[in-house]
């Protein structure tokens, strides 16, 4: 256990001083505000805010925009922002863990670590412990950022909100969502990554596996499927994954099959069934990335 923690709080300094990992944040906190503006702006035209109310442009109709309302208000803001963490912020994560992973290849500091102290398997660890940790704070920006946000467009829109504390006490179930969300594709950006042995394997690999799982869990928001071909969709990692994020959403008063009917929980499969299926498949690629680890060579890709 002293080793492990001394070489999380190594792995942190050395996340915390690389300037990708800032720039990943900062461009995902900017997106984020994008996002929350370009509702903000639509929910402004719909209510002809910026006209002074003599005229109106009604971009969605109204249940939409009641909808993006309770997403800029509290404590729908919660679910607004988990749910950026789990789209945009997922590419993030996968760019971050990459990087974090396959430039020790290129920097040879692989080779010098393991030739000199810690097992493989726990160096592994360590890394995969150290991302979720440094998610979780990013995640937390963001909930910082986006409850900013919304308290300012509850008093410039008008907005009612009605934050609980029941609201703060399922926050940790909302935010370990997201993240057991995120774990997948972090675990296969690192496989892909010791596997090339190079950043951009992991880039690579972590991205088009995204791409495929979305295109193929995409059947699952097609009528009249076969039972079988549900079967076999549902084992898929993005129906699953939408499974989770509908509930993070409904955890905080959103409903999103009112602006993304594909999105329906009858549609998808069962809590249990996705937060299992999630768990297998981080399983099997971390024991990819743990096998490839021990077998293969730590020097850079040639």
């Amino acid at each position: 256990m002293v080793e492990l923690r001394n070489l999380i709080a190594a792995e942190w300094l050395k996340l915390y001083r690389r300037p990708m990992a800032w720039i990943l944040l900062a461009t995902f906190l900017g997106l984020l505000i994008l996002y929350l503006a370009t509702w903000g702006l639509v929910v402004m035209l719909h209510e002809g805010t910026l006209s002074g109310g003599t005229s109106r442009i009604m971009l969605l109709a109204d249940p939409q925009v009641d909808e993006l309302k309770r997403q800029l208000s509290f404590p729908g803001i919660f679910g607004a922002v988990l749910g950026q963490v789990n789209s945009t912020g997922g590419i993030c994560a996968i760019i971050l863990a990459a990087g974090f992973v396959g430039s020790e290849y290129g920097w040879g500091t692989f080779r010098l670590l393991l030739t000199r102290a810690p097992r493989r398997d726990t160096y592994l660890v360590a890394k995969l412990l150290t991302l979720l940790l440094a998610l979780a704070a990013a995640v937390g920006v963001a909930l910082l950022l986006g409850s900013m946000i919304a308290a300012v467009a509850q008093v410039s829109l008008g907005i009612p909100g009605n934050l609980r504390l029941r609201d703060l006490l399922v926050l940790p179930l909302g935010i370990a969502r997201s993240l057991l969300v995120i774990l997948p594709y972090v675990m296969l950006a690192v496989t892909s990554a010791i596997f090339g042995r190079s950043v951009l394997a992991g880039v690579g690999g972590g991205l088009m596996f995204l791409a495929l799982d979305m295109s193929a869990g995409s059947i699952n928001t097609l009528a009249g499927v076969d039972p079988l071909v549900q079967m076999l969709v549902n084992l898929l990692l993005q129906p699953n994954i939408n499974t989770l994020i509908v509930l993070n959403s409904q955890l905080f008063g959103l409903d999103q099959t009112v602006l993304v009917q594909g999105l329906d929980l009858s549609r998808l499969p069962s809590p249990l069934h996705a937060t299992l299926v999630i768990l297998v498949y981080c399983g099997f690629f971390f024991w990819t990335a743990y096998r490839l680890l021990l077998r293969r060579d730590v020097a850079g890709a040639v």
